[in-house]
């Protein structure tokens, strides 16, 4: 039983589970993004510590060894740099134009049902009361990513890993041990003095905090660079048992929790409890874990008979736009949700068509992409 993440694809080629798995975390993102429904329950943040977010982040570095530190080995040194930090730059433009257009939608909302609720979080807590209130202010920390949104700020920590990954590719190149342990030793220094990029106009961090959530996409990378030098990860069965324990004890996670605040050891929450703003180590572990389950399990060979036109791998190839369109679905989703009432009838359609809009999308972007150039053919010589 050996399959995982690092085992199948040749360098040059491309892994459609990763695809696949970035897909099935954005359909997971949309569904928890539709406040109350009933497919809420059954999500993954149900039945453990993380969920999809720290999937999707970990993707991310995954396919950044790929598609940025190939040209960086090759001596494309600028090019793989500049390559992410325009990456960066089209992040940037995505989360401000679909931030703005979430205001505007619950303002539509707020003016048609004439319900003020929609523009100061009773009845979607998303923090844009603020913006309401202080406009001024608000809309300077909107463009300046000091206030964001709640449900459209995963973008700004993707964001800030894309600019830090020149530094990421400086440590892969000399050592990859020497990467892990520099992010380890990042993670837990902002874990311990609870560091953070600051919010404006209201105090405190940016919820994804970017300084910790750079382990996830560095072990992401990582495992990404290893598939590209065809040096797979190898099946430890104490490792698969243990990774397995884990899960099943974060699945009963009450007696857990009891340990963690009877143990006596004097560490901070950001470090040691549940933060998902700090990825606290409960998470990391559990996401860690899962992985391993997943890809050394039948479950990693079955994923690779899953056929790159399925609707979750195309979302998965074109992520950024999809992202972007389910957050407008999923406020789109509440607002319908909370006007219409929640039953399982009026869940199921909400989220079946939210899921198929995003596919078909998904679907559009694919046509447009040029097809590969058909290899020339050379006539055959005339015979007699």
């Amino acid at each position: 039983m050996h399959t995982d993440m690092t085992s199948a694809p040749a360098p040059s080629r491309r892994d459609h589970r990763v695809d696949f798995l970035r897909g099935l975390a954005l359909a997971i993102i949309f569904i928890n993004h539709v406040p109350g429904n009933f497919y809420e329950t059954w999500t993954p943040k149900n039945f453990g510590f993380s969920d999809a977010a720290e999937v999707f982040v970990m993707l991310a570095g995954f396919a950044s060894a790929y598609a940025y530190f190939a040209r960086f080995e090759r001596g494309e040194i600028w090019d793989a740099m500049s390559k992410a930090w325009r990456r960066a730059g089209v992040l940037y433009v995505s989360h401000v134009v679909t931030t703005v257009a979430a205001v505007a939608l619950f303002c539509a909302a707020s003016l048609y049902f004439t319900h003020p609720g929609y523009l100061d979080d009773t009845i979607v807590y998303m923090d844009i009361k603020p913006l309401m209130d202080d406009p001024v202010r608000g809309f300077i920390g909107l463009i300046t990513l000091g206030h964001q949104l709640g449900y459209f700020n995963i973008l700004p920590m993707y964001m800030a890993l894309l600019l830090m990954l020149p530094a990421i590719m400086v440590l892969a190149r000399l050592n990859l041990s020497l990467l892990l342990a520099v992010s380890v030793t990042l993670w837990f220094a902002t874990a311990l003095f609870a560091l953070d990029v600051p919010n404006y106009p209201l105090p405190g961090g940016w919820f994804f905090n970017p300084l910790a959530w750079q382990l996830l996409f560095v072990i992401g990378f990582i495992l990404g660079q290893r598939q590209r030098e065809a040096k797979p990860m190898p099946f430890s069965r104490v490792l698969y048992a243990a990774c397995v324990a884990y899960l099943l004890l974060a699945y009963w996670w009450v007696p857990f929790d009891w340990l963690i605040h009877f143990s006596g050891i004097k560490l901070p929450g950001t470090l040691w409890g549940f933060e998902k703003g700090f990825v606290a180590w409960p998470r990391l572990l559990h996401v860690l874990a899962l992985g391993y389950v997943v890809m050394m399990s039948p479950l990693g060979r079955l994923m690779h008979r899953i056929p790159k036109t399925h609707f979750l791998t195309a979302m998965g190839r074109h992520s950024l736009p999809v992202f972007c369109l389910g957050s407008l679905l999923s406020m789109t989703g509440a607002v319908v949700r909370h006007e219409w009432g929640g039953s399982f009838a009026h869940d199921s359609i909400i989220i079946t068509t939210g899921l198929a809009l995003m596919g078909l999308l998904a679907f559009i972007l694919d046509g447009r992409q040029p097809s590969p150039p058909k290899p020339l053919s050379v006539p055959r010589p005339a015979t007699t």
